[in-house]
């Protein structure tokens, strides 16, 4: 890999830092490995010579068998054996020696392999542990423009991509080792050979440069593909029921079947590329070999060279050509995993919500006062801010709805009240305290909300109202759910407070689920509540009890909220409409119909429920 290509496997191999020591210990165990992988090779000579001379004796000729081997000059053993008890003992010392390098080549084999596991499962953890932390504290804005199928293919799929990845540099790094090992014996053997050996390694070479490239864009769009498809089905199962209202299965399956076949088509390219590589590969190395036994048959033939030095040096050049067959596989791992390498890489360097949304380190002991002085904000540069110079007041303890034309700027007000945004123009007080120099978390810490549409997670009940405040102990878990009017419900559950929820709630009707959100508002016990209407679509037997729910959780606070219901409004302090991100009207239910502005067209227009 080089150049951009190769970043991302690079910075990929940093996080290996941590795991230096297993690190060390298998590639020790890999040297140690071809080291005796090395020995039974000349070992396996050694019995061939001796093969090769009993074979060779007649019956009047004297028993008489040299078993001779040296490498690079140096003998290793140079014995004449006269008897056949000899050779028998010679036979039995050659044959256990095999016996005893095999199994301690398995030994090794285990220890690096093993420790390379642990290694690498290391590693992967925590960078999946790292892209999800980077995914929650991600900004708002990102969740806005992106897709979540995106974020689950890159957290999936790219992190399963980049096992392989891991497993194929190691290999890579054990490969080089093993050839250059095993050539280096060659030399030492033969060095005549190994030069004609190594005639096919260029051709080799060249056929791993011509395929990656190709192996690489095919897996870059296969990558891209999954993501797409991913996102697409994350939004179908979200959406299965208006789908299947809308009788639109049919058209969701084509599309979905389209993309498909798009990833097919990518994955097939990867796929052809890999397997033409495979048997070119294979193709050059036999003809080598061929080529090899042709010229080391006519130099046995002719005296020059013994059967045993044959048998050794095939060992060894089998053993290299390996290595250099599995560097084309591996091409084909590390084309695929620098893709996701590259798009894993693009989120974790995505600016965190800390980055984005300036916060301070004030802790201030809130009493529920909020100020907007001059707010002007938009969710993209060029296109017209939905809020445009808002002040607004709010006291502590007063409740504030907000009413007003779709696209008013309603919630976009509750979400910087959180501070999910950073403001292009005015400011936030909070007590008279800029919202850039409040922390950020404490400030959320002593803020409600309960939105219209209740986001409840797979787990139980209890869990889910302890979201409002994680250690707090089963009473007061109980208590709240008395306050929000849900204990009776959660007892006729099978396992009451301990039942399942199921994923985002399926089990519970909606005034259920509402209910367990303003349990966890009320356990999070705040100044400050932000609610998003949240009886505007419940029956009326649910609407009334989340309604007395609601009553209760906002005595003594501060609230603004989003208001549908005639109800809600006319039980508000000020009622404050919104228009094209400014505030058009302001006053009680009465004084406002009376203007006959934009609060009594909504009024006329049915937009504000008398239920």
């Amino acid at each position: 890999m080089k150049g951009r290509e190769g970043r991302p496997l690079r910075r990929l191999i940093r996080r290996f830092a941590p795991h230096r020591l297993e690190i060390g210990l298998a590639a020790l165990g890999t040297i140690f490995f071809g080291l005796v992988n090395s020995a039974v090779a000349l070992v396996i000579a050694g019995l061939m010579d001796l093969f090769a001379g009993a074979g060779a004796l007649t019956a009047d000729a004297p028993f008489l068998i040299q078993v001779k081997r040296a490498l690079g000059g140096f003998v290793l053993y140079d014995i004449t054996l006269t008897s056949r008890d000899q050779a028998r003992t010679i036979l039995l010392y050659l044959v256990a020696g095999t016996v005893g390098l095999v199994l301690l080549q398995a030994l090794f084999h285990f220890v690096k392999e093993y420790l390379l596991w642990r290694a690498t499962y290391g590693v992967l953890t925590q960078l999946k542990a790292d892209l999800f932390r980077k995914v929650i504290h991600l900004p708002t804005a990102h969740f806005d423009r992106g897709r979540s199928g995106d974020i689950l293919a890159r957290i999936t799929y790219d992190a399963s991509q980049l096992e392989g990845a891991i497993r194929a540099g190691i290999n890579v790094t054990k490969s080089v080792f093993y050839t250059f090992l095993y050539v280096g014996m060659m030399f030492l053997m033969a060095w005549p050979l190994a030069l004609m050996a190594l005639a096919v390694f260029p051709l080799s070479a060249l056929a791993i440069k011509q395929f990656g490239g190709r192996m690489r864009r095919a897996a870059g769009r296969l990558s891209q593909n999954v993501a797409d498809y991913t996102s697409y089905l994350s939004e179908a199962i979200a959406g299965a029921r208006v789908i299947k209202a809308f009788g639109r299965e049919s058209t969701v399956l084509d599309a979905f079947s389209a993309k498909l076949k798009e990833n097919y088509r990518w994955g097939m390219k990867g796929a052809k590329y890999a397997s033409l590589h495979n048997p070119t590969q294979e193709a050059i190395s036999t003809v080598g070999l061929a080529v090899l036994l042709l010229f080391c048959g006519w130099r046995i033939l002719t005296g020059a060279m013994s059967i045993g030095d044959l048998t050794g040096f095939v060992v060894l050049l089998v053993n290299a050509y390996k290595p250099i067959k599995d560097l084309g596989e591996i091409n084909s791992v590390l084309a695929r995993a620098s893709a996701s390498s590259s798009r894993i890489d693009e989120l974790l360097a995505s600016d965190d919500e800390a980055d984005v949304v300036r916060g301070g380190d004030l802790r201030p002991d809130l009493s529920g006062k909020v100020e907007f002085q001059g707010i002007e904000f938009g969710y993209r540069t060029g296109e017209p801010p939905v809020l445009r110079g808002l002040d607004l007041t709010i006291q502590p303890g007063e409740t504030v709805a907000l009413v007003g034309p779709s696209g008013s700027g309603k919630s976009t007000l509750l979400s910087l009240l959180l501070h999910f945004y950073p403001l292009e123009r005015g400011m936030i007080r909070f007590d008279g305290h800029d919202v850039t120099r409040i922390d950020t978390a404490y400030l959320r810490s002593r803020i409600a909300i309960v939105p219209q549409e209740t986001l409840l997670f797979a787990g139980t009940i209890e869990e889910n109202i302890r979201f409002g405040r994680t250690e707090a102990t089963l009473e007061e878990v109980v208590a709240a759910a008395i306050a929000a009017n849900a204990e009776t419900f959660i007892k006729r559950l099978p396992d009451g407070f301990a039942s399942q929820t199921g994923e985002r709630g399926v089990q519970l009707s909606g005034g259920e689920r509402q209910r367990i959100a303003i349990a966890r508002a009320i356990l999070k016990n705040p100044a400050i509540l932000l609610l998003d209407e949240a009886t505007s679509s419940l029956d009326t037997e649910s609407e009334a009890l989340v309604r007395d729910a609601l009553d209760r959780l906002r005595q003594g606070r501060t609230t603004l909220v989003i208001a549908h219901r005639l109800s809600t409004v006319q039980s508000a302090d000020r009622i404050v409409v919104l228009s094209e991100g400014r505030i058009a009207e302001e006053g009680a239910h009465r004084e406002l119909l009376e203007r006959k502005g934009i609060y009594a067209r909504l009024w006329e227009q049915g937009r504000l429920n008398a239920e």
